[in-house]
């Protein structure tokens, strides 16, 4: 705990979220105490910290400073001011209270002259003796809470309260008090949130506490009692692990050394390259560490895994690297098979390739530098490593294994789908097995378990294989699974966004945006740190995977990227509060006993006041279950509502015809027509009837494509009240009880909030 004129900093607490900022930690007026549990008694500056965060919470006492009267006076007090009489001594105890309101500046500027500090500050071990008077502790507990303002402006007391110290320092009988240092500690931001008193289990790390007055502390948003014992036993050894940020740090640690030692194991055993001179006009490229956990299916500490990644972006096209593009596992394409296995029971494996881009072969010469931590430096300056298959980290060198591994997946008898090509499918005697990859993370379901088993076998012998188990976690997503369904959520990411951008304290809010709030482009705008907006904005991007609720929010703020405002950063904070309030929300994927494709649509016509342009938003249902959804500014100008709305409809009927073909490769077949959901009339008469020729005649094949799917009855358009559309808010920001009573017919809701 640090202490300095105004402000109380405790280590490992930040409650400021700027790292810029100039003054970082708590205002408090409680009891301090030293390691010892010595009360220490000093001034209460809590005149400066009148804000709204312990606007509920009245001053406990009054702190106060102060010495024994000499011989022949005798103590009095008028109000918090501890005088003495006698021969005309000036007070030595007062406190800093005061009813009037004194600028900010003006305060800061009198208390460095009331209270001067050395050039090279107080030292935590330095201590000052002031004298206590005897008889006086009744007095000072019947102090009333406020000073006279003339306290704070009367110089003479400000003097004799330092020349009272000095007088004081050699008494023998005195009370140590510790000297206050230089305001030097930032503070480190506090971990995670602490568990519910009403569960079993305890989190390592917690938030502060009551003590802390933080009025909106995390474990009133979040908690784990509706989770089953496995999920919450795998919940909490998410934050049991510290990743090393350096290869000192990890050398340091015997795990992280163990981790490092088995990839350098795994790489000379695949016989990745071999050491020598690096050749004239030939240059390396550099490679670092990178850490990270696996964990079981039951939340145990699986291993820990260091890999070793070569840093591509030195490469040079031509030269280096010719063909890079290998596809990645859509997540739209996962949340359809999380809908199948909820509807059909249909268990969930997860397996891992080790060292997966090791298999891959090179056919370009490259050079990079030996691996860091190595205790040679002469050898490191000489010697470089030639690559002779890929490593991570390449830019070839996903495209290298994805070759290999699809390879290998049709000598087996696996079709890969046209509809996504890392999907891989084999279907036998009406049974289905479908395998996902995600660079070198899979996840296998479907009705054939010998077939699963079979698959299991044969892709151990082709390649290092890890069984994780039951899904749990995949790309960052927890998976939970219980009687109601198949549960998602991204509530650790949440969390350790709140913590690194130093909002776990901040009051939450109902709604991503303002209802009604438009952003634009502001000539006169302050200027922000873009590369912090651009950040913040990347972080949360990810989280649109499973958070539905928040798609039009980041599709707004991600329109100005290029030049944000300080609007635009209000926005950003704005999202950050509202995850604050619901960190656990995701999406619940129930049995629902059937199959139907649905689709509703919507259109914000010409809502944006930088150039009006329309935005549209579509969610996709499969089996009843949220699969797909967008929200996206339309290219071109709209001239109607009418107009706007039909755009969307069109990318509405994309999307669904993609869902359509993916369940045909699945083996699931959908026997009636796709239904369609849109509110505006104009719309649906202009899809069904070439009726206002002078409206539509510029979007002629939008018209003649929804035409076609009506007449060949793979669609519908049904009619739909506005009260009912759920798209509306995927356009728009709409009021608090619409938001919430949408996100309730979406499927979303919180498995992690407290009881």
């Amino acid at each position: 705990m640090f202490i300095t004129q105004d402000v109380i900093f405790h280590e490992n607490e930040m409650f400021f979220g700027s790292p810029t900022s100039s003054l970082q930690g708590e205002y408090r007026s409680s009891e301090v105490l030293t390691r010892d549990n010595t009360e220490v008694l000093t001034f209460d500056y809590s005149h400066v910290a009148r804000n709204e965060l312990h606007e509920e919470q009245p001053l406990q006492s009054s702190r106060l400073e102060y010495t024994a009267p000499r011989e022949g006076q005798q103590s009095t007090c008028h109000g918090d001011q501890l005088t003495t009489s006698g021969d005309g001594q000036q007070p030595v105890c007062f406190g800093h209270q005061s009813t009037e309101q004194v600028p900010e500046e003006q305060q800061t500027l009198q208390e460095e002259e009331e209270h001067p500090i050395g050039p090279t500050g107080f030292g935590l071990d330095d201590e000052l003796q002031p004298t206590i008077c005897n008889g006086t502790e009744q007095q000072l507990q019947q102090l009333p809470r406020d000073f006279p303002s003339d306290v704070i402006s009367d110089p003479s007391i400000n003097s004799s309260y330092l020349n009272s110290h000095n007088q004081s320092s050699s008494t023998p009988d005195a009370t140590p008090l510790r000297r206050l240092p230089e305001r030097i500690n930032r503070g480190i931001p506090k971990p995670t949130y602490e568990a519910d008193p009403k569960c079993k289990h305890k989190y390592p790390l917690s938030e502060p506490n009551s003590d802390s007055r933080v009025r909106y502390p995390l474990n009133n948003y979040v908690s784990t009692c509706h989770l089953s014992e496995s999920n919450k036993s795998f919940v909490y050894q998410l934050s049991t692990v510290s990743i090393p940020n350096s290869v000192q740090e990890a050398l340091a640690d015997s795990r992280w050394k163990d981790a490092m030692n088995e990839e350098l194991r795994s790489l000379k055993k695949n016989a990745t390259w071999e050491i020598t001179d690096l050749p004239a006009g030939k240059k390396s490229v550099g490679c670092k560490w990178v850490y990270t956990v696996k964990y079981k299916a039951d939340g145990t500490v699986d291993r820990f895994k260091a890999r070793l990644v070569a840093k591509g972006y030195t490469q040079k096209y031509g030269i280096d690297y010719t063909d890079t593009f290998a596809p990645v596992a859509k997540i739209n394409t996962v949340r359809v098979l999380l809908s199948l296995a909820a509807n059909l029971d249909w268990p969930l494996q997860q397996f891992d390739v080790k060292n997966a881009f090791l298999h891959g072969d090179l056919t370009e010469e490259i050079y990079m530098d030996l691996p860091p931590g190595r205790s040679d430096p002469d050898i490191r300056k000489q010697k470089v490593c030639r690559l002779k298959k890929s490593l991570y980290g390449l830019k070839q060198s996903p495209r290298a294994w994805f070759g290999r591994f699809t390879k290998s997946m049709r000598a087996f008898g696996y079709m890969q789908s046209n509809w996504d090509h890392t999907l891989f499918l084999k279907r036998r005697n009406e049974k289905v097995t479908a395998l996902i990859v995600y660079v070198d993370d899979m996840v296998v379901t479907g009705n054939d378990p010998v077939e699963q088993a079979a698959l299991k076998n044969y892709l151990s012998t082709e390649f290092e294989m890890k069984d994780l188990g039951s899904l749990k976690y995949f790309l960052g997503i927890e998976v939970s699974r219980c009687k109601s369904g198949i549960f998602l959520s991204q509530r650790k990411y949440v969390l350790d966004l709140l913590k690194e951008t130093g909002m776990t304290a901040c009051k939450p809010v109902s709604t991503p945006l303002a209802e009604g709030m438009k952003l634009g482009i502001d000539q006169n705008q302050g200027s922000i740190d873009k590369g912090r907006y651009q950040r913040l904005v990347g972080r949360l991007m990810y989280l649109a995977h499973t958070r539905p609720d928040l798609a039009h929010a980041l599709s707004v703020i991600s329109q100005y990227m290029h030049n944000p405002g300080e609007q635009h950063m209000s926005a950003v904070m704005r999202i950050l509060s509202y995850l604050k309030g619901s960190p656990g929300k995701g999406i619940l994927f129930r049995r629902n006993g059937h199959f139907r494709i649905e689709c509703y649509t919507d259109a914000d016509w010409a809502g944006s006041t930088d150039d009006r342009r329309s935005t549209s938003g579509y969610f996709t249902f499969v089996g009843g279950n949220l699969v797909t959804w967008r929200s996206k500014k339309q290219n071109v100008v709209s001239r109607s509502s009418a107009e706007a709305e039909f755009r969307g409809m069109a990318l509405g009927i994309c999307e669904l015809l993609w869902l359509k073909f993916l369940l045909q490769d699945v083996g699931v077949k959908c026997g009636q027509p796709m239904k369609l959901f849109c509110d505006n009339k104009a719309a649906r008469d202009i899809a069904h009837n070439p009726v206002q020729h002078d409206r539509t005649k510029h979007v002629e094949v939008d018209r003649f494509f929804i035409k076609e799917k009506l007449d060949s009855k793979v669609i519908e358009v049904p009619p739909i009240g506005t009260d009912d559309q759920v798209a509306d808010i995927l356009t728009k920001a709409v009021s608090s009880d619409k938001f919430s009573r949408f996100l309730d017919k979406l499927g979303m809701c919180n498995i992690h909030a407290p009881t």
